[in-house]
């Protein structure tokens, strides 16, 4: 079943967590988790209900995989917060790894099968990949939830 390809995506987010995670700063960019959740959740929810593309999954919360969510985007959310660059320069770099990184993903879980595109390119996918992780440093810059203790 290619339904398990989210828990697997999602054990493997958390394992890596747990091996990069700055646990004194955790206090400040756990909000960097649940804000790229809620991200992630208002995106795929809005492209769904447009019949923009279908995931294909074992548990949801508003069509999206709970696994994804929680998995993969909240660990990444964090992580992302945590590691952000101070120069401008960097965090454009950073930006275009980190949706260079989310776009393979797309692509795997495309030919595995439990992503499937109806009115919606991968093109069109990395373009708002590179909207949301932009809006996302600024929200990480603002709320500074890339600070130390």
């Amino acid at each position: 079943m290619p339904e398990y390809a989210w828990p697997i995506t999602a054990a493997i987010a958390w394992i890596i967590f747990f091996l990069l995670v700055d646990w004194s700063r955790l206090k400040y960019s756990v909000w960097g988790g649940v804000i790229a959740s809620i991200l992630q959740i208002l995106v795929d929810t809005a492209a769904m209900k447009l019949d923009l593309y279908h995931v294909k999954n074992l548990v949801h919360i508003l069509g999206s995989s709970v696994f994804f969510t929680f998995g993969v985007v909240f660990t990444v959310g964090v992580l992302f917060a945590q590691s952000l660059p101070v120069s401008r320069w960097m965090q454009t770099v950073n930006i275009l790894i980190v949706v260079a990184l989310f776009s393979i993903e797309e692509l795997l879980y495309l030919k595995i099968g439990v992503l499937e595109y109806t009115h919606w390119s991968h093109s069109a996918s990395i373009f708002i990949n590179l909207l949301v992780f932009t809006s996302f440093t600024w929200l990480v810059n603002t709320l500074q939830l890339n600070r130390c203790m």
